[in-house]
């Protein structure tokens, strides 16, 4: 079936080809504009026709493959299309003088539910009021629009970390806060916080949807792999469902009896959404994204791991979820299938179609966005014949034909980081651009309509008055996410969110061995300020932020910030050579940006009033006894600002090198924040923290671990788990954490003999999927 855009174009182009005769004789035609029609059901089109000479003849070509020849005054066709389509009618009238065409396209749709689906968003629409209500994350504030004026209303101050917003029946507007770890309700009518709901502490609560039903709201925890359930009216929590994994987009189906989890950070083998039923909240689903590994890698397509599931979008007939997210293509690279990464084949952006009756992934229908990155959210049209498609690292919104897949228009210019979306019944449509302040306003209604392609904005909305960010480091967020910039992105798909979205992990380990590394494990880049713990990337490879302009233009396939000349002076173009700092507004700004991540996620292994447990307690004991702080010291828990490499027995020939240089160890991480980085190590190879410590720690090169008790190796890892920067690393005097070791001492290695400081890293660190440190915000995600 063939797109709208291939429609309108036929439609179009053939009334504007008929209009050149209309001079040299005057038949006219016309057909009435008919209501979108049900598949199978009969539609009847009557041709009205003027001022002809002679008898009139009239051929039919109803857009289905179905044809008539020409016909004395035939001026009437019942016809039933079979399945949901955009189909271009084009009638041909002529008489003794001439012809004349008529071109539309007609709308059939399949039947339709009752009520709407509800879906986690930043952005929500209160229509009864008629406003908008975006949740401003790093503002900690909600914003209030007038969807009629255009204007905003207000901005309403709020804990810290809004997320998520949602409406209940009553008119009260719930906001999910993740830094706060806590749940609002707000009076819609006086703009006032009635109360707060505390939520579990470090739980990262991170997706919000209230049941259309109105008996239930539901609210996903990231960091603890949880979903609850809580009361509609009060917010309290009435249930809880441990899901596994990092819950975080969730959706209720339109008569409430069905919730869809996305887990965002998928395992090696499979993406994942749970179903849940909301009757007895068990698990009665999951769809498994299946990892693409027999496509063709070319500029239009490519193989890959479906990952970074952001939400479902449920679509009106109640037929399809759809599910924008990733595609990491991690199979391959020089050690793997020895085929370097490209920018248009490492990541690529998807959505999934789920279908809901049969409980799979309908794999065939699957849409490759191409040239786009981080496609997010998903609202459909009334009908559900079009989907807009949020792409944040694209700054637009894509238009797809529901029933073909195929791309239709783009709404350009939204703005920075765009991600929730509002559909009014007025056809305009509302798009949150996070990063740019601003709530963007289209008029939708000729696409909705299948009359025109032509985009109209409408208008830029701001939403926060005072800015909390300081204005270097706002951009250089901008530019984190923004692969429209050429510098950054050629093609479109890669920029430095694409694999830290939240400024964490993507849980992917990359084959960098075509720029001179190895496979490399992408980690969280919060707590790093920059380059606050020395060097960056698995190998120390770059002593500055600036230096990620090489693998901007390597493998992202950017045209990068620094121009030939500036690259041609001295060591420029060679990292820890000459300094890059002061040559680029854009780098400078980056490096701002990363520069004022300062702080980690709060652990959830903790108390709840943020203490070490008491298995913590005593794993910390172990921890100083074992002399782990030996490299892991200070505040900061790394020895990295000393330009130490340490090799504990995990470097091997797929470990490559260091940026073309020979790789004689690996860079001390911190330990801080590592309880959500799994898998660990520069290559991913130890899945688990116990695995770091004994299947991946040969002969007790990294710690004297085999001496310990099963109750003590737990011990030790519930500490590391707790690590979130809030405990000083740093041996104590006189616990013999920091005297010096013998040759077969406290961390059970050989440091004699010239093999040089073995001890090293208990896990590691990553950067920009493995390639450059970029993160989230100042303590916070993205």
């Amino acid at each position: 079936m063939r797109s709208l855009r291939r429609v309108l174009g036929l439609a179009f182009g053939i009334c504007w080809a008929a209009a050149w005769p209309a001079e040299a004789h005057a038949v006219t035609a016309s057909i009435p504009e008919r209501a979108p029609s049900l598949a199978g059901e009969p539609v009847t089109f009557d041709l009205t026709i003027g001022d002809a000479v002679g008898p009139v003849q009239v051929r039919w070509d109803m857009g289905d493959e179905t044809r008539t020849e020409f016909m004395v005054d035939d001026v009437q066709q019942v016809h039933s299309y079979a399945a949901p389509g955009h189909y271009p009618v084009l009638v041909t009238v002529k008489d003794d003088v001439g012809f004349t065409s008529v071109a539309f396209v007609h709308t059939v749709h399949r039947p339709l539910v009752t009520g709407d689906a509800a879906g986690s968003t930043d952005l929500v629409y209160d229509r009864p009021n008629a406003k908008v209500y975006t949740a401003n994350y790093e503002n900690d504030s909600v914003s209030v629009v007038d969807t009629n004026a255009l204007t905003k209303l207000a901005e309403v101050p709020v804990a810290r970390g809004p997320v998520g917003v949602a409406l209940t029946a009553q008119g009260k507007l719930w906001v999910l806060h993740r830094d706060a770890h806590a749940l609002s309700i707000i009076d819609t009518t006086s703009l006032a916080v009635e109360s707060e709901v505390r939520l579990p502490y470090a739980s990262q609560p991170m997706g919000l949807a209230i049941s259309p039903a109105g008996d239930a709201a539901y609210v996903t925890l990231m960091a603890v792999g949880k979903v609850l359930k809580l009361d509609a009216a009060s917010g309290a929590v009435v249930a809880e469902l441990s899901l596994g994994g990092t819950p975080r987009g969730v959706s209720v189906s339109h008569d409430g009896a069905q919730i869809y989890v996305t887990r965002f950070l998928s395992g090696d083998s499979h993406g994942e959404v749970a179903r849940i039923d909301a009757a007895t909240f068990q698990v009665s689903t999951r769809f498994e994204l299946a990892a693409d590994t027999t496509t063709e890698d070319t500029d239009q397509q490519g193989r890959g791991l479906p990952n970074y599931l952001f939400s479902v979008g449920l679509s009106p007939d109640g037929l399809f979820a759809w599910v924008p997210g990733k595609k990491d293509n991690i199979f391959r690279g020089p050690f793997r299938d020895q085929l370097a990464l490209s920018d248009d084949n490492t990541v690529r952006p998807l959505v999934a179609l789920l279908n809901v009756a049969e409980g799979v992934e309908d794999v065939a229908r699957r849409i490759d966005l191409d040239d786009r990155n981080l496609p997010n959210q998903v609202v459909f049209t009334p009908l559900g014949d079009y989907a807009f498609v949020s792409v944040a690292g694209s700054a637009l919104v894509e238009v797809r034909d529901t029933y073909t897949g195929e791309f239709v228009t783009a709404l350009k210019e939204t703005g920075f980081a765009p991600r929730g979306l509002a559909l009014t019944e007025t056809d305009r449509l509302f798009v949150h651009a996070s990063l740019s302040r601003t709530v963007a306003v289209y008029d939708v209604a000729d696409i909705i309509s299948s009359h025109d392609l032509i985009t109209k904005k409408l208008a830029d909305i701001p939403t926060v008055a005072a800015e909390k960010l300081d204005a270097q480091v706002l951009r250089g967020k901008q530019l984190f996410f923004n692969s429209e910039d050429v510098r950054m992105s050629d093609q479109g798909y890669i920029s430095c969110a694409s694999c830290h979205f939240d400024g964490a992990d993507d849980g992917r380990v990359w084959d960098f061995g075509s720029v001179g590394e190895g496979l490399r494990n992408t980690v969280s880049l919060l707590g790093r300020r920059g380059t606050g713990h020395g060097n960056v990337n698995w190998s120390g490879s770059f002593d500055e932020i600036q230096d990620a302009d090489d693998n901007i233009r390597d493998l992202f396939g950017g045209k990068g910030f620094l121009s030939a000349e500036q690259l041609a002076v001295g060591t420029v173009a060679t990292p820890r050579g000459d300094k890059k700092a002061g040559l680029s507004p854009e780098l400078d700004a980056l490096a701002a940006f990363l520069g004022s991540l300062d702080t980690h996620h709060p652990s959830p292994f903790r108390n709840p009033d943020g203490s070490l447990t008491q298995d913590g307690v005593a794993g910390r004991a172990i921890f100083k006894r074992l002399g782990c702080g030996f490299c892991h010291t200070g505040a900061d828990g790394t020895d990295s600002a000393g330009g130490k490499l340490h090799d504990v027995g995990t470097v091997k020939a797929s470990s490559g090198m260091r940026a073309g240089e020979p790789l004689l160890g690996i860079d001390t991480p911190t330990l801080n924040g590592v309880w959500e980085t799994a898998p660990y190590l520069h290559d991913g190879s130890a899945p688990t923290l116990r695995d770091v410590l004994v299947t991946a720690n040969p002969e007790d090169r990294h710690a004297f671990t085999s001496a310990l008790s099963e109750a003590e190796l737990g011990q030790l890892i519930a500490y590391v788990q707790q690590l979130d920067g809030t405990v000083d690393l740093e041996p104590s005097e006189g616990d013999g954490a920091g005297e010096e070791p013998s040759e077969e001492g406290l961390f059970g290695c050989s440091v004699a003999g010239g093999r040089g400081d073995r001890h090293a890293p208990l896990l590691s660190f990553a950067l920009v999927a493995g390639l450059m440190t970029f993160g989230a915000r100042r303590g916070r995600p993205a």
